[in-house]
């Protein structure tokens, strides 16, 4: 395997907060998850000014493993989405796969959320010709104002809107017989009803994939971030050999791709709004 020709500048911290919490105390009691997902958009329309532009289509395949504790929890998670770009002269071929390990852990008032892991084309790999944006990650560390606070003040980096960039964080949770809250600003609002059958989140969803064109002469990467709600219903509890169904539906709204044409340079476009639908299975 080609190594990185130079790390990102954020991803050595990155590493060392990741470290550091898995060494913070377990909990005895613990419960682990398998799941697989697929994923379907409807068909994006190309921007109106980009003409004889045939619709995007995209999807995603998954998998991965959870592990939870009273502490947090870690998990390893891997996802395929096919991109179809079908203008222009794209430098990548829109297979983009990602591979990344991590979790979320909390320590009397702190709570840290990490994420490592590589993110890049199918070329990439296939030919093991890889540069350094594969690198990829996420961070975020919060304090909660007081022992018995819902709410904690933070801060935290990743590609949610863009290139990799800090952002303050404002988080509130609350629970009651209506069920739990979630609210983790400017980037998620989450309702769980009780017993957690039905799910409602609106988030900001973006990552960074590293790309190459067919020739892979040009190094480049595609950046790809939308606003995402989705309601969903779980059926069954996943115990035994039977797993947990979780069906869902959603939009996707101001969905924006960026990456680079081999004819026309950098493009970052704003794609249609459109529907989706999902399922899990969860074990």
């Amino acid at each position: 395997m080609q190594a990185a020709a130079r790390a990102t500048p954020w991803f050595f911290p990155l590493v060392v907060v990741l470290l550091a919490t898995l060494t913070l105390p377990r909990a005895v009691q613990a419960s682990s998850d398998v799941y697989l997902l697929y994923r379907q958009w409807q068909s994006y329309n190309w921007p109106e000014e980009v003409a004889s532009a045939a619709e995007v289509s995209r999807s995603q395949r998954g998998l991965g493993w959870l592990h939870q504790s009273a502490t947090g929890t870690f998990g390893v998670a891997y996802d395929y989405q096919p991109l179809r770009i079908r203008t222009g002269e794209p430098a990548h071929n829109g297979h983009l796969h990602r591979l990344t390990f991590g979790g979320d852990w909390h320590y009397r008032l702190y709570r840290v959320e990490a994420r490592v892991g590589v993110t890049g084309t199918s070329n990439m790999f296939k030919h093991q010709s890889f540069h350094s944006e594969v690198v990829n990650g996420r961070v975020a560390i919060f304090r909660a104002v007081r022992e018995d606070s819902p709410l904690s003040l933070g801060v935290g980096g990743d590609h949610r809107f863009g290139s990799f960039r800090w952002l303050p964080r404002v988080r509130w949770q609350h629970a009651d017989e209506g069920g739990h809250w979630l609210i983790d600003l400017p980037v998620m609002l989450r309702w769980q009803s009780p017993g957690e059958r039905w799910e409602f989140r609106l988030e900001r969803k973006g990552d960074r994939w590293a790309t190459l064109d067919k020739a892979r002469e040009v190094e480049s990467a595609l950046y790809l971030r939308e606003w995402r709600t989705e309601l969903t219903y779980r059926i069954g509890s996943g115990e035994g050999l039977w797993p947990a169904v979780i069906l869902g539906i959603g939009a996707s709204v101001d969905t924006r791709v960026r990456y680079q044409d081999l004819e026309t340079g950098t493009l970052d476009l704003r794609l249609d709004d459109t529907l989706l639908g999902s399922i899990r299975l969860s074990w």
